[in-house]
């Protein structure tokens, strides 16, 4: 079987979760900045990987395959999967599956065979609706307000270079779930930086904790990795932080997140409480966390004299995370993972990193691809030098280095 995963704005991010999810049971077929395209030996339950993965925006089965250019090809596989519904609403999506986005020919085509498809329809007795849009492709909101994953479809066209492939969705990602439990939270700090709920999801998936393992972040601000990881399943959780404002944050969250779940505290092995990262060892059992998953303090978020900053800004916070480092090696299980995220400062179009990697491994740190093995070799895959993978969005002067580390 073969299923295609629509990726997110940072692909290399979204193919490494994907990756660490399928491991090595599924073979690549197509791979672009927006696509991804396997073939499996079982079938996927695509509702439940897309509830578990945070930087895939569609799953879809392909349908069809055509080396045609002429999207026509596939108007009777259509018309067939959309004889299975008694109301229909269906929309199309347009997505390239090379280095060059060359879809301007097939928008007239998507016109044309939603007219024909109407056509077609109707003359079985059926009505339908065409959802359509001034995009290429249809938003995860769009196809979600318009019933098309349960009153009809959406078919997406993949086009390649020398073959377009016809998939239909099966699941897209909850884009308001994620705003909700993002800005509906009481309690933020614009000041200090806030981790994406997608992103922490998928720091939670590239740290592979078992379900029932503990997981430990040492820097938890406002409890979005704690939250994201209670709403994927985990309940053995420990979060601390040196700021008591931080905690007081962190427990309103979790405390507003219990009683939207429904969520019996007594239930999770959850325990918040003040604590500097740099004693840790002090607190916690020797080898009592099975991952730890962590962004810790990035620094000021716009530095206006970089040649001071990088003296002082840089230097403190080397200091911070080797100290760090120390203390959590004391604790993690042996095979366990640290997912952490390291501040990377922009100076035009310099990237200045911490320069503390070598001093990391000399205390038997190891760095762990975020890729398997099946995913590593391609040219859309853009890890650092560092096996590491950049986070950002355009305007911002400090970027996220996401790493993973083992003993």
């Amino acid at each position: 079987m073969q299923y295609c995963f629509i990726l997110g704005h940072n692909p290399t991010l979204s193919i490494a979760e994907i990756s660490q999810l399928l491991k090595e049971n599924c073979r690549i077929v197509e791979l672009s900045a927006r696509v991804l395209i396997v073939e499996t030996a079982k079938e996927l339950n695509a509702e439940a990987l897309q509830q578990r993965l945070g930087g895939t925006i569609k799953i879809g089965q392909i349908v069809k395959s055509a080396s045609s250019q002429g999207l026509s090809a596939f108007q009777a596989n259509i018309i067939e999967l959309l004889k299975q519904n008694k109301k229909i609403f269906f929309g199309f999506s347009l997505y390239s599956l090379t280095a060059h986005d060359e879809l301007k020919n097939y928008q007239s085509q998507i016109k044309f065979l939603a007219m024909e498809t109407k056509k077609a329809l109707k003359n079985l007795g059926l009505s339908s609706r065409w959802v359509s849009s001034k995009e290429k492709a249809l938003s995860s909101v769009v196809v979600q307000k318009n019933k098309l994953l349960t009153q009809g479809a959406e078919f997406c066209f993949l086009v390649g270079a020398a073959k377009t492939y016809l998939t239909k969705t099966l699941s897209c990602q909850q884009a308001d779930e994620y705003s909700y439990y993002d800005f509906g939270r009481p309690a933020r700090s614009m000041k200090q930086g806030m981790l994406p709920p997608k992103l922490a999801k998928i720091m939670i998936n590239l740290a592979q904790a078992p379900q029932n393992g503990v997981i430990l972040d040492p820097f938890c601000g406002a409890g979005t990795i704690l939250q994201e990881a209670i709403r994927m399943g985990y309940h053995n959780l420990i979060g601390t932080d040196i700021d008591d404002e931080a905690i007081a944050r962190t427990t309103a969250n979790i405390d507003w997140l219990a009683e939207q779940q429904k969520i019996i505290f007594s239930e999770l092995g959850l325990k918040i409480f003040p604590a500097d990262a740099r004693i840790l060892s002090q607190l916690l059992s020797p080898g009592s966390i099975d991952a730890i998953i962590t962004e810790p303090y990035l620094g000021p978020v716009k530095i206006s004299n970089f040649k001071l900053a990088f003296f002082n800004v840089i230097k403190e916070l080397s200091e911070l995370y080797l100290a760090t480092f120390r203390e959590l090696k004391q604790v993690l299980k042996k095979d366990g993972r640290l997912v952490i995220v390291f501040p990377v400062f922009k100076e035009g179009a310099k990237l200045h990193y911490l320069p503390i990697m070598e001093e990391i491994k000399k205390h038997g740190w190891q760095v762990v691809s975020p890729l398997t093995t099946t995913f590593s070799q391609n040219t859309i895959v853009k890890l650092t030098d560092r096996q590491s993978i950049l986070y950002s969005r355009p305007d911002q002067h400090v970027l996220r280095e996401i790493l993973i580390f083992t003993l």
